[in-house]
């Protein structure tokens, strides 16, 4: 089921960044995300939007849960936060 904007009813959602950015890891180089965290959905899946309409690029679900997963490094996007918690609701 997905709401008027094609984006997932059930209140479930997979992590989008800004971007990504090469940090170091236990002695190599890991890609990482860069710049905020940001709720992504049904239609967003396939055109890489959050539901605040940003681009972005997907993270894997099984390192990244929204919005579990924001702190001072990662900040979540106050948009697509807000448009989460209206939906749990």
């Amino acid at each position: 089921m997905t709401d008027g904007c094609g984006h997932a009813a059930s209140g479930r959602w997979t992590v989008g960044a800004d971007g990504i950015r090469p940090m170091p890891w236990s002695g190599g180089w890991v890609d990482m995300p860069a710049g905020r965290l940001h709720a992504v959905s049904g239609a967003g899946l396939v055109i890489g939007r959050a539901l605040c309409l940003t681009p972005v690029t997907l993270l894997d679900p099984r390192d990244w849960r929204w919005p579990g997963d924001g702190d001072a490094e990662w900040t979540l996007c106050w948009i697509c936060l807000a448009l989460t918690a209206e939906r749990a609701a």
